[in-house]
């Protein structure tokens, strides 16, 4: 259930605002109560699942427990890489000549297509005809 946490967000770390969100506390601890249940509850776990969480000993449980933190690591170690690809993304955006004068021209242009096809003039069509954007 550490994924839970960590695919809260693409480039926050997990202990960014962890336990904001009571419903997806309660949803990992419900999901943690039947992984015990599941694992360990004689002649549900054994029989029916054939699972045998009592005889895989401490190296069973240690590797168990490996499993989750290695996906921590791996994934807070993908959110570093994203976040530094999202700010230099930002970047490049905020080091584009400015579109001002381009982007007042084509509007007016948009609004006076959007007023021949008898849109609202604050809706504008896209290169295909039978597809309208509404901006809100």
């Amino acid at each position: 259930n550490i994924r839970s946490y960590t695919s809260r967000s693409f480039n926050r770390p997990i202990w960014h605002n962890m336990f904001g969100n009571r419903q997806m506390q309660k949803a990992i601890f419900l999901a943690q109560v039947c992984l015990y249940v599941a694992v360990l509850v004689p002649e549900f776990s054994d029989k029916i699942l054939k699972l045998d969480g009592v005889g895989i000993e401490w190296k069973g449980w240690l590797l168990a427990l490996a499993g989750p933190l290695g996906c921590l690591v791996l994934c807070e170690a993908c959110k570093v890489i994203t976040a530094f690809q999202m700010q230099k993304y930002q970047r490049s955006l905020a080091a584009r000549p400015t579109a001002g004068a381009k982007a007042e021209g084509s509007q007016q242009g948009v609004q006076s297509e959007s007023k021949a096809k008898g849109l609202p003039a604050e809706a504008t069509s896209c290169p295909h005809d039978d597809i309208v954007e509404v901006s809100v």
